[in-house]
């Protein structure tokens, strides 16, 4: 009873003024604030454990900045909710651990009373890298004013969409992020799809990124931009970047941070959070208001019915032809803007018919869709009496679009498979077929390089010429070190070679050369190596086809031991290994495996060192 008539004295003196749904620069998600009551002796701010539904958690500490002083944490409350209805209300205690509790989802903190002219102050967990902090929480109803001007839409002066003309080289684009924190990039866009190889370059720079990509066409990296840096929530920017053409994007973080959270004080527009400039900065403008095409989920997908493919078929193509209409009547864009987005509409419709089994799938949530849409898929059919409509694939606009080569089918079914389109997309197929051997450190002819499309035969050539120059060096340097593929299944590899060493200890290590967890254990393991190289232990590393023959043959020559590559398939089928790297194995003098690992961490190479010392003894 004590505590609670002291809590509710300090709730009253808090309340001479009260601020709900306050703004804030940025907050981590996990603990949002949302009221703030001033008062006196004391100041209360509210905050939504976001995390509370999800998993355990503890605060560390919690103080209050403003202006450059510091206000320290008196006590607090924890509230377990259901709905509105407060069931518990007890005291919230610092350091203590709160297991996963979607109603136990609200704190509520009291520090030292900020001064009576505060504007904004911070609120601080602790000084730990990856500590709960809200910035900028402000004390007036008001949303912070974006740093861009109302959006203007460009000026329609009646120009189509003009045939691109392909240039291969680098893609480059500038990105900007206002407020704080920096754009990154991931996914396969980043790699040469004919090589394999990470050749993007990146520059950072006050809050600037600068991403190059050589490109063959159209290439389209995704973005993520952190708010700030204390923000665990991501914008994501889908863009295109075509060699020769320019492109920026300039994001405010703070805007973008109050386009997502429910302040009191209203929302910004999605395209004042944002300003697209350059060559191709109008048709990224239409990537980032339709990103339901670019992730390939939209409601005027059709659910199964019992209906045939070619019924399926002509109902998604009049859904997505009504959507089309809508869009050019509504005269939102550009007749330039207007035909890129119907690129893409287009895309997106060809897409989904050759992956109708997920599309649908996903749509109704099915949970054996196999079952479900078979007597679908016995009906279906390439084949499309649209596809004669379809503006994509008939000029050179179709470049704005990546290449898909799995569209081939498609043009072939359908009449399409000729032109300068379908040549440059078979040519592309045909070379990314040839690179993929490479990849696999088969050295090609200069008559099979000279059997592919003129466009892509300069990178085939000289990646064949990289490919040579690394096998020769493996051949002089570490032709002990590489081993053939055992001819056994992938459930008897990792047996079979430990069969090749009797009356050995063999330690497997299952790797990638992208895998940057596998290179640090694999690092760190080299004085153990060492120390133990007059012991019977062999140390042998796998990879598959997803380490580029080069970069693999780099680490073979720097890292002792038995060197793997084999086939993907083989790397599916070893017992027991779900796919995560590194993955450790460790068998005895008998050829048994007497242990197994996932994931290189702090105790990690101890472990290794314990458990190799034993086998051994």
């Amino acid at each position: 009873m004590m505590i609670c008539a002291l809590v509710l004295a300090v709730s009253a003196q808090a309340k001479d003024h009260i601020y709900d749904r306050p703004a804030f620069k940025s907050a981590s998600w996990s603990a949002c604030p949302v009221k703030v009551e001033i008062g006196k002796k004391v100041t209360a701010v509210h905050f939504k454990m976001r995390c509370a539904s999800m998993r355990s958690w503890s605060m560390e500490g919690a103080r209050l900045e403003c202006d450059g002083l510091r206000y320290a944490f008196k006590e607090g409350r924890i509230l377990t909710h259901d709905g509105a209805k407060v069931l518990v209300d007890e005291p919230f205690e610092i350091g203590k651990k709160y297991e996963q509790n979607a109603q136990q989802d609200s704190v509520i903190l009291f520090f030292e009373p900020l001064p009576k002219n505060a504007k904004t102050f911070d609120y601080i967990e602790n000084d730990n890298e990856g500590a709960w902090r809200a910035y900028g929480i402000r004390l007036d109803n008001q949303l912070y004013p974006s740093i861009f001007p109302h959006y203007q839409p460009p000026v329609d002066n009646g120009e189509p969409l003009k045939p691109l003309k392909l240039k291969y080289g680098e893609a480059t684009g500038t990105f900007t992020l206002h407020g704080g924190g920096s754009f990154s990039y991931f996914g396969d866009y980043s790699r040469d799809p004919i090589t394999g190889q990470y050749e993007s370059k990146s520059q950072y720079g006050d809050s600037t990124l600068i991403y190059c990509h050589p490109a063959y066409v159209t290439t389209h990296p995704h973005f993520l931009g952190c708010k700030v840096d204390a923000s665990m929530v991501t914008d994501q920017f889908p863009l295109i970047l075509v060699p020769g053409e320019t492109l920026t994007l300039e994001v405010d973080g703070i805007a973008c941070t109050a386009r997502d959270n429910d302040f009191a004080a209203g929302k910004p527009a999605n395209r004042d959070c944002y300003r697209v400039g350059g060559t191709m900065g109008d048709l990224a403008q239409v990537i980032l208001e339709n990103e339901y095409l670019y992730y390939r989920y939209i409601e005027e997908i059709p659910s199964y019915t019992g209906q045939t493919f070619a019924e399926w078929r002509d109902e998604l193509w009049n859904n997505l032809d009504a959507l089309r209409h809508n869009v050019q009547k509504r005269n939102a864009y550009t007749h330039r803007q207007q035909d890129f987005w119907r690129l893409l509409l287009e895309s997106y419709y060809v897409g989904s018919l050759q992956g109708y089994q997920k599309i649908i799938a996903g749509k109704m949530k099915l949970q054996n869709p196999d079952s479900v849409l078979a007597p679908l898929k016995g009906t279906f059919t390439l084949v499309d009496p649209h596809a004669k409509d379809l503006m994509l694939f008939r000029d050179g606009r179709t470049y704005y679009l990546p290449f898909y080569p799995n569209q081939i089918p498609y043009l072939e079914a359908n009449g399409l498979d000729h032109g300068e389109v379908y040549e440059m997309l078979k040519g592309f197929a045909e070379a990314q077929k040839v690179g993929m051997k490479m990849r696999q450190g088969e050295v090609q002819s200069d008559s099979v390089i000279q059997a592919l499309h003129p466009y892509f035969q300069p990178v085939v050539r000289a990646f064949n010429d990289t490919t040579r120059v690394h096998l020769e060096c493996l051949r002089r340097e570490a032709k002990d070190r590489m081993m053939p593929t055992p001819n056994v299944s992938g459930d008897q590899l990792l047996q079979s070679i430990a069969s090749q060493h009797p009356g050995k200890v063999v330690f497997f290590d299952l790797w990638a050369t992208w895998c940057g967890p596998c290179m640090k254990g694999i690092q760190a393991m080299e004085p153990m190596k060492e120390q133990l190289k007059d012991q019977d232990v062999v140390f042998v590393y796998l990879t598959n086809e997803s380490s580029p023959i080069d970069q693999w043959s780099e680490q073979v020559i720097r890292i002792p031991g038995l060197h793997y590559r084999i086939p993907n398939i083989l790397w599916t089928e070893i017992p027991g290994f779900e796919g995560g790297i590194p993955q450790y194995y460790l068998y005895d003098s008998q050829g048994h495996r007497i242990w197994e690992h996932t994931g290189f961490g702090n105790n990690t190479l101890e472990v290794i060192a314990e458990e190799i010392e034993k086998t051994i003894k």
